[in-house]
């Protein structure tokens, strides 16, 4: 009876409650659980996921099972980042990054398009609203094999104003006359130097020889037909995707700007050669 009538018995008892209740209630303050919300709107996005890929609306019960999936999937997420298992994952930080780029590309898409820019982009880029050039012309065909000196030869023989392609050259399976070819089109029979060549030719005399895959040829260009400005209406949609990536490539240089600023970058001086234009944004230092 007199021990428990000791102060200090009593400080004791104190003391291991107060600890006990610590551990109990005290950690559990420091630390909330960490909080996972699934909100309708995830739901949804869930179902129009499916729907896009199997072109029908999901189940109820495949529904559950994907809500399953996402919930599991964002645990072991959540899990992976605090053990730090994204660190120096190569496929990780690329899918991130792609992910910034997606969000900047989606702002620059829902940007309300301005016509007089597209108006102007139409005068600035006839590359983007021209038909390609076309060419008409006549050739007569050579085998490499003595070829050079059968097509000169022949050249000046059919350089004569009244003269006609009779039996030189030699036959080629493409045929000898060709109508309303662009620069593609030859590519893809001739190759592209022979196409380029051809698109320069004067109209209405012979010239050559030129090369191609095939051999040498002699060519007479009959007609062109130059690029043409298509009317904006028809290149409305093309001058609109050419608008938006000028101004997605410009927004994404000035967002990487001003997160090249957020960061200290520190590099070797090995590594300085390679850094291009970033070389001003960047510290060197063993």
């Amino acid at each position: 009876m007199r021990l428990l009538k000791e102060p200090l018995l009593h400080f004791v008892m104190l003391g291991g409650l107060m600890f006990a209740a610590y551990s109990a209630f005290g950690t559990a303050r420091q630390e909330p659980q960490p909080v996972i919300r699934m909100s309708a709107a995830d739901a949804e996005w869930l179902r129009a996921m499916w729907t896009r890929q199997w072109r029908r609306p999901p189940t109820d019960e495949e529904l559950t099972g994907l809500v399953a999936d996402h919930l599991k999937e964002e645990v072991l997420a959540r899990e992976a980042r605090v053990l730090e298992l994204d660190v120096g994952d190569t496929i990780v930080r690329r899918r991130l990054a792609q992910k910034m780029a997606f969000l900047l590309d989606d702002t620059i898409r829902t940007t309300e398009l301005p016509e007089p820019e597209l108006h102007v982009l139409y005068e600035m880029r006839p590359d983007l609203v021209g038909t390609p050039a076309r060419v008409s012309f006549t050739q007569v065909f050579f085998r490499h094999e003595d070829g050079d000196g059968r097509a000169r030869a022949s050249l000046v023989a059919l350089s004569d104003a009244a003269a006609t392609p009779g039996e030189e050259g030699d036959r080629l399976l493409l045929g000898d006359t060709f109508a309303d070819q662009d620069e593609p089109a030859l590519t893809n029979l001739f190759g592209a130097a022979f196409a380029q060549a051809v698109l320069a030719l004067p109209v209405g005399r012979w010239s050559g020889p030129i090369e191609s895959g095939y051999g040498l040829h002699l060519v007479k260009v009959t007609a062109v037909s130059p690029p043409q400005a298509r009317p904006f209406a028809q290149v409305r949609e093309r001058l609109a995707e050419e608008w938006r990536r000028e101004r997605q490539e410009k927004a994404q240089a000035q967002l990487f700007q001003g997160l090249m600023r957020k960061y200290q970058v520190v590099v070797d001086p090995s590594v300085r050669p390679w850094l291009g234009p970033l070389a001003s944004q960047v510290e060197v230092r063993p």
